[in-house]
């Protein structure tokens, strides 16, 4: 029988079939006449059809009778089915499907969901904490942070005997991407009002164009410490400079709630969820903290699982280890130490300048401000020191031997390198 796994987070959810195909869809739904588009199709009509647009359904999962009376939704819990159902479809309608809920669901959402998964025709077989699936495979007690669309999750998960506990969960309201988002374009709209006298959220497709574009912007923060952006308007293309340093400090104004929450757990492993990864991309006191994959949670749930099926189901909150101690020992670490580009192999712990010549790339461990890249390796992950916005640059999102990193037409590799053989 063909198995999936559900990642619940309104903010992109995320199903994985036997085979490793993923699918994903935002939590957004626009209700039509000819019935309800959900996903990104729906998310890039948002703020241009307001009042026809939710994505708030899955936070408040429940059968409230909607302000408006549609022919196709009369609840939210009729917008999250034609969600689950549009998912499953793309997922090959899965016989049997393993779910992982935030610890956010309470036992009433909860007992809904599962109520449309089997009118749906799809047997749900275990539901798991989604902080525990993050952390299945970590060693230390550990804080994972969680972002959704409308709020953050905070879990402590730790060692107890032989087995892997969520002890400690805290949600926090109204700190989600879409509020981190609206301070962003708020803070846009204010600048430019004040450089150009324009306010482009005064129209709804001057709104739609700002958050359509936001997610790619935080993106590039993840490279450099400046962004220019382009914005469309009456008086032609209007051009802004955002500096990382003043979205930090935004960003510090508006997640306190969530601040204090992870402070409660310093002594711990500090570790984000992909979904979370703009925290540690702007605010730099939690630069050094981990992010998990983004298809961790759909991985490690497919393994959990299939030990922890029932015939009573409930939201599963420990497991035992997933990795055993022999597995543990001799598993061996991989680290990058070079990278390799048309047969060379440049010290990777030494700041790599990169220049530009037509079709060709010099490569020197001195780099100059004639530098167009300058990249290093410090503690095992890829900082980028320098780079020309004008550039068409891919950086993997880990640091691992057999990742790449792309210059246009370019490809740099990163290896091992140990007693003088190399490892990919």
């Amino acid at each position: 029988m063909q198995i999936a796994t559900l990642e619940l987070n309104d903010q992109n959810l995320l199903i994985q079939t036997e085979d490793g195909t993923i699918h994903s869809q935002p939590g957004f739904a626009l209700v039509t006449d000819s019935g309800i588009e959900t996903g990104e199709e729906a998310r890039a009509l948002a703020w241009s059809r307001p009042q026809d647009s939710y994505h708030d359904f899955w936070r408040q999962l429940n059968q409230v009778p909607l302000p408006i009376q549609y022919t196709w939704a009369r609840h939210h819990a009729d917008i999250a089915y034609a969600q689950l159902k549009r998912i499953l479809i793309q997922a090959k309608s899965p016989e049997k499907l393993i779910i992982a809920v935030p610890g956010s669901f309470s036992d009433e959402q909860l007992s809904l969901l599962l109520g449309l998964t089997k009118s749906l025709g799809t047997n749900v077989v275990s539901v798991i904490d989604s902080a525990l699936a993050a952390c299945a495979d970590q060693k230390k007690a550990t804080a994972l942070v969680e972002l959704q669309l409308h709020q953050a999750i905070v879990s402590f998960i730790e060692h107890r005997e032989d087995r892997q506990v969520v002890c400690q969960q805290e949600v926090i309201p109204n700190i989600g991407i879409s509020q981190i988002y609206n301070s962003v374009a708020h803070y846009i709209s204010k600048t430019l009002i004040k450089i150009y006298r324009y306010d482009p959220l005064h129209t709804s497709e001057g709104a739609q164009e700002i958050y359509n574009q936001i997610p790619e912007w935080f993106a590039k923060f993840r490279l450099v410490d400046s962004i220019s952006i382009v914005l469309k308007s009456p008086q032609g293309e209007l051009t802004l400079k955002l500096q990382k340093k003043d979205i930090e400090k935004l960003l510090n104004q508006r997640l306190g709630n969530l601040k204090s929450a992870i402070n409660k757990h310093s002594n711990v492993e500090l570790l984000f969820s992909y979904g979370a990864i703009l925290i540690p991309t702007i605010i730099k006191e939690y630069a050094e903290a981990n992010v998990l994959s983004p298809s961790c949670i759909v991985k490690n749930c497919l393994d959990l699982g299939r030990n922890l099926t029932s015939s009573e189901l409930y939201r599963v909150t420990s497991s035992p280890k997933t990795i055993s101690k022999s597995k543990e020992k001799n598993k061996k670490k991989s680290y990058v130490t070079h990278i390799l580009y048309d047969g060379y192999a440049y010290p990777a712990s030494k700041k790599l300048g990169i220049t530009i010549a037509g079709a060709e790339l010099h490569i020197t461990n001195a780099h100059n401000c004639d530098s167009d890249f300058v990249v290093v390796v410090k503690n095992q992950k890829l900082q980028v020191l320098k780079q020309n916005e004008t550039l068409d640059i891919k950086i993997p999102e880990k640091c691992h031997p057999g990742e790449s990193i792309y210059l246009g037409e370019n490809r740099l590799l990163l290896i091992e390198v140990g007693n003088a053989k190399s490892k990919a």
